[in-house]
């Protein structure tokens, strides 16, 4: 006899206290960790990449603990609302359906095999770094120029900016997202069955 599989279970009242606790923590991330990396040009670029390596830990958890059909995507929109300071309603856009494929398939899975919350980081991740920062390289002349003053860049600053946004710089900072958010999950995953199953907070 099959075995059934265990019923879609949404996201509650409940818990999105919790939820927004771990938004707190994975905004506070991208502040500082973003911040600090914002600081030099290279750091500037790579920012998603970075970001989403120090995330996995907070998402994952809260997946892991959750584990209810909404979580991911919730955490995911949290990600890229500081896009509303610089105006990126496309890229914000594009994110949340990276975001919402995410979700399809931590749900697809139940939330119920790490393997699977991990492989929705890693796509929710990476397509938000592709449509995050499509506009950006697409008509990166505009982009910067009508956003030069809110940036606070410099003509000479902004000149180097733009020599950096190429297509195949796009490409590699896509697929370095792909990589730090895989190296942030195993990371996370270790952390989860060395501290936080002992202490009872998930279950293994």
């Amino acid at each position: 006899m099959q075995k059934s599989r265990k019923p879609v279970v949404f996201v509650g009242t409940r818990d999105l206290v919790t939820i927004g606790i771990f938004a707190a923590i994975t905004l506070a991330i991208f502040f500082v960790i973003g911040g600090i990396a914002g600081m030099t040009v290279i750091g500037t670029v790579a920012n998603i990449p970075i970001v989403c390596l120090f995330t996995a830990t907070p998402h994952l958890l809260l997946a892991a603990k959750v584990k209810r059909t909404g979580t991911i995507f919730i955490m995911g929109a949290v990600n890229v609302l500081p896009g509303l300071m610089v105006g990126n309603l496309v890229g914000i856009a594009l994110s949340l359906v990276g975001w919402a494929v995410a979700e399809l398939i931590a749900t697809w899975g139940r939330y119920g095999s790490r393997r699977i919350l991990v492989s929705a980081y890693v796509v929710g991740c990476t397509i938000q770094s592709a449509g995050y920062t499509f506009p950006l390289y697409y008509s990166s002349v505009q982009y910067l120029t009508q956003r030069q003053e809110m940036l606070r860049l410099t003509d000479e600053l902004l000149e180097r900016y733009l020599a950096l946004f190429s297509w195949p710089v796009w490409g590699a900072m896509v697929a370095l997202t792909a990589l730090t958010a895989l190296v942030g999950s195993v990371i996370a995953l270790h952390l989860m069955r060395r501290h936080f199953v002992k202490a009872g907070i998930i279950v293994a």
